[in-house]
């Protein structure tokens, strides 16, 4: 899939002005497919991409912001995580947003039968820094990003998805990196 200004097509763009436009996007619109697919995730979110919640132009409240709305109030998952590194412009009030969500997840839902967790680990990169590209596995299913998990990023970029994250490892490996990353 290309993240294109509709929200993803399974073609490569074929005009230099679709490119364009998106690349001049000071907010380019993510991926649909994997939006729909994490507000409708009903075991686990997990996210490990250093660039998650930066965007490359404007301010990370709008990501932050548009991530928290994938994480609705009525949302099934109950073992959200977000493995990314620490950036100067996201401070610690804005983390919170994601424990605000949480708590809101967990209240509105008061029957659920496993509560909502959602954490968010800024050590990626001084805990596991042998990762390039970006990974979400949501459910079972495993998503490799070329770009920003969620195909945020302006440039041409792909995203692939389908693989078992049970039978390719992905779970085992997420879970290690996740305990290399925990703070000291």
């Amino acid at each position: 899939m290309w993240g294109g200004e509709s929200g993803g097509s399974h073609f490569f763009p074929r005009e230099m002005e679709t490119i364009r436009t998106r690349r001049r996007s000071s907010n380019p619109k993510p991926l649909e497919a994997f939006r729909i697919a994490v507000v409708n995730a009903v075991e686990r979110v997990w996210v490990v991409d250093e660039y998650f919640l930066m965007p490359d132009q404007g301010k990370p409240d709008d990501r932050i912001l548009m991530i928290l709305d994938w994480l609705h109030p009525g949302l099934v998952a109950s073992d959200i995580r977000i493995l990314t590194k620490a950036h100067d412009e996201i401070n610690e009030e804005m983390l919170q947003l994601f424990q605000l969500r949480e708590r809101e997840i967990n209240q509105l839902q008061a029957r659920r039968p496993k509560q909502c967790s959602i954490q968010v680990n800024t050590r990626l990169k001084v805990g596991f820094d042998f990762i390039h590209d970006r990974f979400a596995i949501l459910d079972d299913e495993l998503w490799h990003f070329g770009a920003t998990v969620g195909g945020f990023h302006a440039s041409v970029n792909a995203a692939s998805r389908g693989w078992c994250a049970i039978d390719s490892g992905a779970i085992e490996f997420f879970e290690m990196a996740w305990d290399k990353c925990k703070g000291k």
